[in-house]
């Protein structure tokens, strides 16, 4: 098995590709025994690779590196197009290094165990969702008064004794009393 980015070979031994697609729900139970879900759409497809690479070979995990390091001109993580089978079973044309990459010496060979992972970039679900149009939010607004009586800025400071209800009236009179007039 092959898996080219952008053109250029991943170099090494034993390449090995699993995909992943996570789906994302919330449990509606609560603190019951229902089984209901919220779906929360699909998140972007994932491939982990493996593969190996001699001691003797150390270019390759250098060209490997530099693969996992290139960023575009406004410091984003570079996109590659990618071709491996199993990145096109699972649909995945477009990739960005995600999750690291790590090398760790094997006890039996003299070769690094390389582990790296690519993240579906422009998936087909996220092409779709940006296609679609945004919900509009109406302005709600109902006839009659604002509840603030001024109807410009809420509190009403002129508002007369005869609007208030008994306790209020109270109040108001206890209120000016302690805090004097103003």
């Amino acid at each position: 098995m092959t898996m080219l980015l952008n053109g250029e070979q991943v170099l090494g031994k034993n390449l090995k590709v699993s995909a992943n697609l996570r789906i994302e729900s919330d449990d509606l139970s609560g603190q019951t025994s229902n089984t209901e879900t919220a779906h929360k759409g699909f998140k972007p497809k994932t491939l982990t690779v493996t593969v190996t690479i001699r001691y003797l070979d150390a270019a390759q995990l250098r060209s490997l590196m530099s693969l996992a390091e290139a960023t575009e001109s406004g410091g984003q993580l570079r996109t590659y197009r990618v071709v491996n089978d199993t990145a096109a079973a699972f649909g995945v044309r477009q990739v960005q290094f995600s999750d690291g990459v790590s090398a760790r010496e094997d006890d039996i060979l003299s070769a690094w165990r390389v582990q790296f992972t690519l993240s579906e970039k422009l998936s087909n679900p996220e092409r779709v969702e940006k296609r679609r149009d945004g919900a509009t939010v109406n302005q709600q607004g109902a006839n009659g008064q604002s509840v603030g009586g001024s109807g410009a800025g809420g509190s009403s400071t002129g508002s007369s004794s005869s609007e208030l209800t008994g306790l209020e009236a109270v109040l108001k009179k206890v209120d000016q009393y302690i805090g004097g007039e103003s």
